[in-house]
């Protein structure tokens, strides 16, 4: 019978040396892995070097973004750029004086276009909804969104390496020698290592090579030698049949994805359509606002204008009745009357030029693209277009456009253009691929109605010796063959009644029906604002010409009772100022009706999609992002 043996110092020794072989070889297999952490990174499309900023012990950046979280707003100090004073117009003088900047509407959008960082509308949105603004980050942002992009549903199929070491030390004593492999004093040293490549298919399938080394060097009875090293090479293989499996599912869905829960290729690819649509929609309502407040401004010139001229006739009347009133050939009425009227024309003119911060013509304002709003103010007016182009507030000069409006007739074809904003819309783009988008989740959700069968195979290949390297050896061992193990099974799992799978199915259901509603009522939406535009269109050119015959007839009806007066004829003086205010109104009329015929027009082709194309615009993808700081 054989007798637990107690460790003799000889033994101790012996086992302190192998013990220090062991680690030797430990810290080879150790330097190893290491080499393989920092190598893989070469692999890859990228190379990252944050070890010292994700790992390290610093924490002066954060340090320095808490001070600035508990400081109050005035120890924050903000770098802005010098803006001088704005230029107030105090005198109605100061507007002929002031230097002027012609600017065309080709040179207004090219001017934008150039300062695009972020796509401005003129309703403070940048201030109220700023996450809801299109930039000229947005496309980017979309492509390298890590959850959602073409990217992040790829890398679900990049190869995982993985690796584990493990090391053990046990001195143990028990009472029954068969639980001590023979001796009533067990000691044990184990090592672990494990190092894994795996990679994802297309089909649903995980290959997998493992390989498992571990050693055992323990003081048992029955060892064949008192230290060995066993290691393994696994090559595993893993299929769904059923659910989970397939091209259509996993390009859909995407591995090991869950009902209700799609990321894969063809869904982050409508997801970056839809937002290269709606950037492309951005850029539209950009331009569309840019030309509105373009017209805006050549509207508050003209009203500016037409005030004037109304302000300095009717001064003019009034120092003409004030001499008659000193030489007691008039009464003071008239003179009071005149008065009055000049002080009015003054008041109108003074608000022509400064402007009041009212609502003007923006996207939204009663249709898509903005209805005129006929609202005057020259500094008003001329901050706002300055503000869309990005240019500065106030540089000391004023903008003034230098293009008129066109007075030619346009006629729309109306199966034309209706097919075309049918066509081109992006709204309708984007609910079109957003259908596309429920649909293929549908097809996704019908695969959870199946259950889970996979087939399971894996070959392993064993070695087994006293040492892990050399000619007598584990690995040697291994790379004869010798040991060759195979394995197969099938694993099924299936949910009693697939309630999961039901709902998914029923909701992406409702999801598609929901969406083909939208996109009818949207079809609707936009034939109905298309119709509007050319009606609008139609009857903004008809008052065009009305109203230009209405100033015709006021101009010439004030001119003549202005002839008469200067011929000494008596005259109705309460025809003069009357003629004085229609002259003025119908002026002001007119160009309204001008920039409200400009603005239907641009509308209607805002309506059927193209205003992009009529303002020569062209989009083009960008695939180089811009260095971030």
């Amino acid at each position: 019978m054989l007798q637990p043996t107690i460790p003799s110092d000889v033994d101790r020794h012996s086992a302190t040396v192998r013990s220090g072989r062991v680690w030797l070889r430990v810290r080879r297999w150790a330097c190893v892995g290491l080499g393989l952490l920092v190598a893989l990174p070469n692999f890859g499309c990228h190379r990252y070097h944050s070890v010292p900023e994700t790992i390290g012990q610093r924490t002066d950046c954060v340090d320095a973004v808490l001070c600035q979280i508990g400081a109050p707003a005035a120890a924050v100090v903000a770098t802005v750029d010098h803006v001088p004073a704005p230029v107030t117009l105090r005198s109605t003088e100061q507007l002929e004086s002031s230097p002027m900047r012609e600017i065309s509407l080709r040179d207004a959008l090219s001017m934008a276009l150039e300062n695009h960082s972020v796509l401005r509308d003129l309703g403070a949105g940048v201030l109220r909804v700023p996450e809801q603004l299109q930039s000229e980050y947005s496309e980017s942002l979309q492509r390298l969104d890590p959850q959602e992009s073409v990217e992040a549903a790829l890398s679900a199929f990049d190869a995982q390496f993985y690796a584990f070491g493990k090391w053990q030390n046990n001195d143990r004593r028990f009472n029954n020698r068969f639980f001590g492999g023979g001796a009533n004093a067990f000691k044990q040293d184990t090592h672990d290592y494990v190092f894994q490549l795996s990679k994802r298919t297309p089909t649903g399938a995980q290959f997998s090579v493992r390989s498992v080394t571990d050693y055992d060097a323990n003081n048992a009875t029955g060892n064949l030698t008192d230290s060995a090293w066993q290691t393994q090479l696994h090559a595993e293989a893993r299929q769904p049949l059923l659910q989970g499996g397939g091209l259509q599912f996993n390009r859909i869905a995407g591995p090991a994805a869950v009902p209700g829960v799609y990321n894969g290729v063809l869904i982050a690819k409508v997801n970056s359509e839809i937002t290269s649509a709606k950037f492309e929609q951005g850029v539209r309502d950009y331009v569309s606002n840019v030309i509105n407040a373009y017209w805006d401004l050549y509207f508050a010139y003209r009203d500016a204008d037409a005030k004037r001229d109304a302000m300095l006739r009717s001064e003019q009347t009034w120092k003409s009745y004030e001499a008659q009133k000193s030489s007691n050939r008039q009464s003071g009425a008239a003179e009071a009357l005149a008065r009055e009227q000049y002080y009015r024309f003054r008041s109108e003119y003074q608000d022509a030029v400064a402007g009041k911060p009212s609502m003007r013509t923006q996207n939204g304002n009663s249709s898509t693209g903005g209805a005129f709003a006929g609202v005057g103010g020259v500094q008003a007016a001329e901050r706002r277009l300055r503000l869309i182009l990005g240019l500065p507030i106030s540089d000391g000069t004023l903008l003034r456009p230098s293009d008129d409006p066109s007075i030619a007739s346009i006629e729309f074809d109306w199966q034309s253009i209706s097919s075309e904003a049918v066509l081109l819309r992006s709204e309708l783009q984007q609910q079109r691929l957003k259908i596309k988008q429920r649909e293929m989740e549908l097809l996704a959700a019908k695969n959870f109605l199946m259950p889970s069968l996979d087939f399971v195979t894996l070959y392993r290949l064993r070695g087994l010796d006293k040492n892990l390297g050399g000619s007598d050896s584990a690995i040697s061992d291994l790379t004869s063959f010798d040991l060759q193990e195979y394995e197969a099974s099938l694993e099924l799992k299936l949910p009693v009644g697939f309630r999961q799978g039901h709902l998914a199915v029923r909701h992406a259901k409702l999801q598609v029906a929901r969406e083909r509603a939208v996109l009818a009522e949207q079809q609707r939406q936009i034939i109905h604002d298309l119709t509007a535009m050319v009606a609008e269109c139609d009857r903004a050119f008809a008052q065009v010409e009305t109203n230009r015959q209405r100033y015709l007839a006021a101009s010439d009806a004030l001119a003549a009772l202005e002839t008469s007066q200067q011929a000494g004829m008596p005259i109705n003086f309460d025809q003069l100022l009357d003629a004085q205010r229609r002259v003025s109104e119908s002026q002001s009329r007119y160009y309204a009706a001008l920039v409200e015929y400009t603005i239907a027009t641009k509308n209607v082709h805002l309506e059927k999609g193209t205003l992009l194309r009529t303002s020569d615009v062209l989009l083009i993808a960008e695939r180089r992002e811009r260095p971030v700081d």
